[in-house]
């Protein structure tokens, strides 16, 4: 007989066996509850398995946006290139954590003998997880089957879509548990659990997905408020480009991480999203992307009279070199050669399959102490999942929708710029680049500062364009590389064919584009679900 993949019909529950600190071991058998819901340490064990539901390789997700194309060219999905395939779709998981979660609250009360700080410990995780799980579903689909409690095979035969409003609120409610039972900080044992900032920065997250700003500044503003989270070299000393290096693990920034250990539960990051030393690109930052970066005085490069076209990475924010790696750059030993010459081999464009489109690589995340060759596959960084800089934008933005032009908002946006050295926004001198004199002129370099802080960090561009409703303009937009001419040259190497490439001159490299109409706006319900339960109906346009 078939199973819905939307549930797990069994009576036992996947049960990971992790110390406090190893959060993301996967369960090694199934008990049933008969043999259950005994000891507190029974309830804790599941509530760590929840952790395996904490994403990491959403890094790769830049490429549903028009931040990057993929370089490994046979990884790209279709969701990259504009198709949205009901049949690539899946809520698997999320439903199997959304069941685990309701488990829990359904059976935590059986355990004999429970210290109530400890059982709160374990309830606010549970309900951060369960509304974690919900708000993914919710913004990827739209309206979605909503359950508070695990279903038996009976319970299925009815089960339709919940209108997403409705879904939503209740996501919000479990992020109030979750605030209120989580505890401000937990020991140094127990470092990647769930904190109350945490849950205080996802409420945030949602509320600010869905345009509800008073909740979203209120949510930003209590975890400024907790007095402990704070920017990564925050005075600009110049150590910006650390914060995705390991030495920064367990650093002030960091609101949630999944924990990484080399040699253990390791995520092969460098191997796979830019292999410097063979020319692998994972992920290949795009023209437009590149073009987001202000010059150094704060002008967008179209108004600066410091960019030079011909050495694009002069004079620029800081962050652009930290994230794309370009041509003529050392690391790992190796210089990396972007021509499309055989004497650039292997990191030339089009010199291999998986050799970049164009013409630059992913520079964030390569830790220069890490062995690409052999700890590049092996490596131990942490997957950072909310960061502080995203609390201040997330408070600078809904700020600037509720009290336009208000200097909390300056404030917030210019702590994340002031940290790599751009100057302040302000509304005082419009002789300034900086000058923003309207709402508008503030929302723009807000968001703006979205793309630019967190360029290939778990795609968040892709869900921002979406809710500013800007999605259909940049991804039916042309998808451009660097510019290059070939021309010809006695001095060119044989193997060139008397060829030599001019960088930065010439035209654009053309790439395929993606496509966007209304209803992407959320994506198809999974075509399996739909087989197995015909009360699923699909989204409009699919």
């Amino acid at each position: 007989m078939k199973k819905n993949n939307l549930y797990i019909l069994t009576l036992a529950v996947l049960l990971g066996f992790s110390s406090c600190i190893d959060l993301d071991r996967y369960p090694l058998e199934e008990l049933s509850n008969e043999s259950f819901w005994k000891t507190a340490n029974d309830a804790e064990m599941i509530v760590s398995d929840l952790y395996n539901g904490l994403p990491y390789w959403d890094i790769d997700e830049d490429i549903n946006s028009d931040n990057a194309v993929h370089g490994i060219k046979w990884s790209a999905g279709n969701v990259s290139k504009g198709v949205y395939d009901p049949q690539d779709m899946d809520w698997k998981d999320n439903y199997l954590r959304i069941r685990q979660a309701n488990l829990i609250l359904s059976k935590i009360d059986e355990v004999p003998g429970y210290e109530e700080s400890e059982k709160q410990k374990v309830l606010g995780q549970t309900y951060f997880f369960r509304g974690f799980q919900y708000f993914n579903l919710i913004r990827t689909f739209g309206d979605v089957p909503y359950v508070e409690k695990p279903l038996l095979l009976s319970d299925q035969k009815d089960i339709t879509r919940t209108p997403r409003a409705e879904v939503y609120d209740k996501v919000m409610a479990d992020f109030d548990k979750a605030i209120e039972y989580l505890p401000v900080q937990w020991d140094a044992a127990e470092y990647g659990r769930v904190t109350k900032g945490a849950a205080m920065a996802m409420k945030a997250r949602a509320a600010l997905y869905y345009g509800n700003w008073d909740v979203a500044a209120k949510n930003a503003k209590s975890v400024m408020d907790l007095g402990i989270y704070d920017l990564y070299d925050k005075d600009n000393t110049g150590k910006y480009e650390e914060l995705f290096w390991k030495k920064a693990d367990g650093c002030d920034e960091y609101v949630l991480v999944r924990p990484f250990k080399e040699n253990d539960n390791d995520w092969y990051l460098i191997g796979w999203e830019t292999f410097p030393t063979k020319g692998w690109g994972g992920l290949n930052p795009t023209q437009s992307l590149v073009d987001a970066f202000e010059d150094i005085e704060g002008a967008p490069i179209a108004k600066s009279p410091l960019y030079n076209e011909k050495k694009p990475f002069e004079n620029r924010d800081p962050r652009l070199e930290a994230s794309v790696l370009h041509d003529g750059e050392v690391l790992y030993g190796k210089t990396v050669k972007v021509a499309p010459l055989k004497s650039c081999y292997p990191t030339g464009i089009g010199q291999h399959g998986d050799a970049t489109a164009t013409g630059y690589y992913l520079q964030k995340w390569l830790d220069p102490s890490v062995d690409p060759s052999s700890d590049g596959w092996h490596m131990g960084k942490d997957a950072i999942l909310i960061r502080y800089a995203e609390v201040l934008l997330t408070y600078a933005e809904a700020m600037n929708e509720l009290h336009p032009l208000s200097t909390k908002a300056f404030d917030a946006v210019n702590q994340v710029r002031k940290r790599v050295g751009m100057p302040e926004l302000q509304q005082n001198d419009p002789s300034k680049p900086t000058y923003c004199a309207t709402q508008d002129d503030l929302r723009q370099r807000i968001r703006n500062e979205w793309r630019v802080e967190f360029a290939f960090e778990g795609g968040k561009r892709q869900w921002d364009i979406r809710r500013w409703g800007i999605a259909k303009e940049v991804l039916n937009a042309p998808f451009l590389g660097l510019k290059y001419k070939l021309v010809d040259s006695p001095d060119a190497q044989k193997e060139d064919g008397g060829k030599i490439c001019i960088l930065y001159e010439g035209e654009n490299i053309k790439l395929a584009r993606s496509k966007y109409e209304d209803h992407n706006y959320v994506y198809p319900i999974p075509q399996k679900e739909i087989d197995l339960n015909k009360n699923l109906k699909q989204n409009p346009g699919y």
